[in-house]
Parts: structure tokens; C-alpha cells; sequence
């Protein structure tokens, strides 16, 4: 069993199913080889000999209560066939109940409308490569994973986007007004801010609350893709520059870093020479 402490809430964990794979960081169509190589993979990573003194305590827990359960179960195959049964039984279930999903990881999203097997394998092969990197990020990341295998199992058993009924119109009090939101110029321009400042998390956050309220605002894509590159998510940040070429052709920032997402080193020097921040209007 899996402790509470390390529960995920999001994907297919949200549905009180433990998502395995997303644990060894795999796709759904993982073989035993791979998950056998991958479990090799993150045992070394969790091993005390290669953590910190102070991430040993934590890469143990990690390991035992995590990531060795999930192997177990998925390295036998008829348990990884009963449990990819289930899998299936619980894609079909939404369906039928036509439940709502809404995944909060960006190539989530855009795997849900626009399916396509390859985006979903790099995507996980990317957050496979940082998963256990920095151990206060490995729920979120797997998380992450979860979402994905979510929309890869809705889209096996044919999920497509359905409208919902009208719902009836009913007459309620009108409600306090809210307090007032800042606007996407201002998120932008704060999300920059933060660029700048090399807080990732706090622009990765205010960059998606400018997508959610306009999807087709071709900078924001380009400035989620020069997060993802500094997060050495190489397969992410290619989407998003896609995007902002995508309604924006003559995107000058997408336009300057696509070329170089499948070249993480040339990238990387960039960002220290202060490249990514050139326009910005600030150094590195």
C-alpha cells in the first residue's frame, strides 16, 4: 500500500486509483523491459549513496513506499493485466457518465483536443527525466505524469469532446461583486517579471492564467516554452513555441528558440550569457 503522505490527487489518482505507471514514470503502453530498466533507473537515483545526506531519509521513503509497490505489482503480468483491465473500465466509466475532465498540465490539455501518440510518449519521456530529480517536485511531476496517462487512456477508448445539454436557466439573487483580477497584460508583465528573476513556478503560474483566459495568446506560449526550457523540458517547450507560431507566425521569441529546444546545451549557454532575457530589457 501506498501511505497517504504520498498520495496523488490529480489524473488517475484522482479517481482513488493508484496510477503505477505514472509512478515509474511510464506510458500506459509500457512493456515489462522498459519498466524493469526504468525501475533500475530510479533505484540508482534514490540510492543514499547518490543522494545528499540530507534527501537520503526522503529517497528511501520514496523508494519503499512509492516507487517499489508500483513495481511489484506492474512487473508481474497478470497483475499488470488486471490492473490495465481496470484502467480501461475506468476510462469508459467517465465516458458514459460524460464527466468533465480537466487536466491542469498544459500538454494535457492539449492532448485531450488534438491526440497524438507521439506528443504524449516525449511528454513523458521528458518528465520521466527530471521525475525524481528534486525530490520536493516529485508529486507534482507525477502528478503531472498521471494527467497524461488520464487523457492517453480517455482517447484509447475513443474520448471525444462532447457538448454538453443546455442546462435550465434559473433566476438567482444577484451575487457581491468579486474582487477585482488583474488582467492578462498585467499577468504577462508580471509573469516577465519573474523570468527575470528566475522564479520559474511563479511565472509557469501566472502564464497559464493568461493562456486559460486567452488560448491564443501567442506570447504567453512563447514565454511558457522559455520556462519549460530552463525546467530542462525539452519536449514541453517545443509545444508550447509550436503554439505561439501557431497564431502568431512572425513570433520573434518562438522564432529564436525553437531551433534550439532539440539542443539543450546551446540553450543552456544561452540562458547563462543572458539570452533568454535579452528581451526582456534585462541581463541573465
Amino acid at each position: 500500500m501506498i501511505n497517504n503522505t504520498f498520495k496523488l490527487h490529480k489524473g488517475i489518482a484522482a479517481y482513488d486509483f493508484h496510477d503505477h505507471y505514472a509512478v515509474l514514470g511510464l506510458p500506459l503502453n509500457a512493456n515489462s523491459q522498459q519498466i524493469r530498466q526504468r525501475y533500475l533507473q530510479i533505484a540508482k537515483t534514490l540510492h543514499p549513496d547518490v543522494c545528499t545526506h540530507a534527501d537520503s531519509e526522503k529517497a528511501v521513503r520514496f523508494l519503499s513506499r512509492m516507487v517499489n509497490p508500483s513495481y511489484n505489482l506492474l512487473i508481474q503480468e497478470r497483475e499488470r493485466t488486471e490492473y490495465e483491465a481496470i484502467l480501461k473500465l475506468l476510462a469508459k466509466r467517465l465516458m458514459k457518465k460524460r464527466e468533465a475532465v480537466n487536466p491542469s498540465f498544459p500538454v494535457a490539455q492539449h492532448l485531450l483536443k488534438n491526440p497524438s501518440n507521439g506528443i504524449y510518449l516525449q511528454a513523458v519521456q521528458d518528465l520521466a527525466k527530471v521525475q525524481y530529480s528534486d525530490l520536493d517536485r516529485v508529486i507534482e511531476r507525477t502528478e503531472y505524469l498521471s494527467e497524461l496517462n488520464l487523457v492517453f487512456a480517455l482517447v484509447q477508448e475513443g474520448y471525444g469532446v462532447a457538448t454538453p445539454p443546455p442546462e435550465p436557466i434559473i433566476e438567482v439573487p444577484t451575487p457581491p461583486p468579486a474582487p477585482a483580477q488583474p488582467s492578462t497584460a498585467e499577468l504577462l508583465q508580471q509573469a516577465q517579471q519573474f523570468i527575470k528573476e528566475k522564479q520559474w513556478t511563479m511565472a509557469l503560474r501566472d502564464l497559464r492564467a493568461v493562456i486559460q483566459a486567452e488560448p491564443d495568446h501567442s506570447n504567453a506560449h512563447a514565454l511558457l516554452g522559455v520556462v519549460y526550457m530552463h525546467q530542462k523540458l525539452q519536449g514541453m517547450a517545443k509545444i508550447s513555441f509550436q503554439q505561439a507560431l501557431k497564431y502568431d507566425p512572425q513570433n520573434s521569441i518562438a522564432l529564436e528558440y525553437l531551433p534550439q529546444v532539440s539542443d539543450s546545451g546551446n540553450a543552456k549557454d544561452k540562458a547563462k550569457k543572458g539570452g533568454f532575457f535579452g528581451w526582456l530589457g534585462g541581463g541573465g
